[in-house]
Formats: C-alpha cells, structure tokens, sequence
C-alpha cells in the first residue's frame, strides 16, 4: 500500500476511526507502507490532518524527520530541519500534561534530538541556535509538574545533550552534572506514589536543586558494567578482548579501597589473563 491509498483510506473513515488510524501510522512504524518515499510522503502528509491533534501532527513531523535522518537523505533533511525550526514556536508553546504523547516536555526532547542530528547531517548550521533552546529547556524544567513519563523522555534529553557537547566541550561539566541530576529524578518519581508526593511537596524549583539519591549512582555503575561486558561480547581478536575483560575486572571486582582494587584486578590478570585470549575466535575455548 503506497501514500496515496493510505490517506484515501483515511479519508473515506468516520472521525474517530480516522483519527485513530492515523495516529497508528505515525506511532507504529511496522504499519506504515514499506517504501522509503512512501513513508516520509505519508508523514509529510499527517502533518497536515485535520482529525489529528497539535500533538500528533508534531509528531509526524518528528517520524518523518527521524526517517530522513535515519535514511541519510540530506537533501529532504535540509527541508525536514526548517520544518522543525519553524515549528520551534509551536512546540514551546505546547502544554504539560499526563501522558507521553501528550506531553510538552517529551515533545520538545523528541525534537530537539532529531533537528540535532539533522543539523549535524546538513552542516552544522543551527548549532548554537539549538544547542541554547536545549540548555534553556533543561535549565528551566518545572521539576513540580512533571510526570512519571519524565524517566521516557530522558533517553532523547540525554542524546540532545550530548550533541550539544560535542559543539560545546568547554560546557561538559555542566551538562553532564544537569543530566545526571535529571536521570536521578526521573528514576524517583518514576514510581507514581512518590511522584504524587514530589508533585505537590517535595520538587525542587530547578534541576539544580537536585541530590542525586545514592541507588542512582549505583544504577549508572550498573550500567557501565553492563555496557563492559556486552564489549567483551563483540571483540573478536585477543587484543580486543584482552582490553574488554580487563575492563570488565577494573569495573567489577571489589574496590572499596584502592589497595583491594588493585589487588583483585592483578590477581583476576594472573589466574585468568590467558582465557581472555585464548577464548578469541580461532583461539579454542578456555577449560
């Protein structure tokens, strides 16, 4: 099924089932039609439904330009890119509310990150434009008002940020302190009691304010020693990963001290130093 007989479909339904069916072909990727063009026309398209919400057909734009990029298609990305910084008004302008997509802070996040990476595509050009609306939206976050939904929205944040870095090195302190406050507070009202609790008592007035909580720590350790050993999964030759499971020891012996530490990571080198080689394709398996 191409564009066309998409919409024509669409056209023909009563105004719920319109609206519903065009909100699956924005946020189900599987039912939209298999051709590339065929995609980004129907995106470019809901954008414009009128059955739609302001919300929905935002984020059609924001499918069409996640394709675009995606496909590495620069000439449609400089068009999709000026899309969304004329829409940049409008999307500020969204309300906060309970519900993912119906939510102004996941929006904004959402496109933030895609104009990002197809600013990056096409040159680079909106870079400081971009990287103040990001940092303006963290600095400013209503941390009282939001919701549950903020532990979803932190994925695209952090992204956005980190492009933001990469334009502006000299602000990485500052920004990797805002997104690990940010990811902390989102693991804490990510449970609704406590979120009920922070909505109307508790909420810092700005991520500033917040104290990441110890289980937060704990919670990114966890992830840099997963993170490890799925490296140790991909290397292929023994140098790889001789290197992947040295880091997997620094990340995951004992070190309460730097004296343990030092201690379980050579004594982890002398017992099984040679299995991490020996293992390595072609090497023979480790007894």
């Amino acid at each position: 099924m191409d564009a066309a007989t998409c919409l024509a479909h669409l056209g023909r339904l009563p105004a719920r089932a319109r609206r519903d069916g065009a909100r699956t072909l924005i946020y189900k990727k599987n039912r939209r039609p298999a051709g590339l063009r065929e995609q980004i026309n129907l995106l470019d398209a809901l954008r414009d439904e009128p059955a739609l919400t302001d919300f929905d057909r935002l984020y059609a734009l924001i499918a069409g330009s996640h394709k675009v990029c995606e496909e590495v298609l620069v000439e449609d990305a400089h068009h999709w890119l000026d899309r969304l910084l004329d829409a940049e008004a409008q999307i500020r302008a969204m309300p906060i509310a309970y519900g993912l997509r119906r939510d102004r802070t996941h929006l904004v996040f959402s496109a933030q990150n895609v104009a990002l990476n197809l600013d990056l595509l096409t040159g680079a050009r909106h870079a400081t434009r971009l990287g103040d609306w990001v940092m303006h939206e963290v600095e400013t976050l209503n941390l009282r008002r939001m919701t549950p939904y903020l532990f979803n929205s932190t994925s695209n944040t952090v992204k956005a940020a980190g492009l933001v870095a990469l334009a502006r090195p000299e602000a990485v302190d500052r920004i990797h302190d805002l997104m690990r406050r940010l990811v902390s507070y989102s693991i804490e009202i990510n449970n609704p009691v406590h979120w009920w609790v922070f909505s109307r008592f508790r909420a810092p007035s700005k991520l500033d304010e917040v104290e990441e909580r110890a289980a937060f720590g704990s919670h990114c350790n966890t992830i840099l020693r997963l993170r490890a050993l799925e490296d140790a999964t991909r290397a292929k030759d023994a140098d790889a990963r001789r290197a992947a499971f040295e880091k997997v020891a620094d990340l995951c012996v004992a070190q309460a001290t730097p004296a343990q530490k030092t201690a379980l990571t050579e004594a982890a080198r002398t017992v099984f130093g040679d299995r991490w080689t020996a293992s390595a394709p072609g090497g023979g398996a480790a007894v």
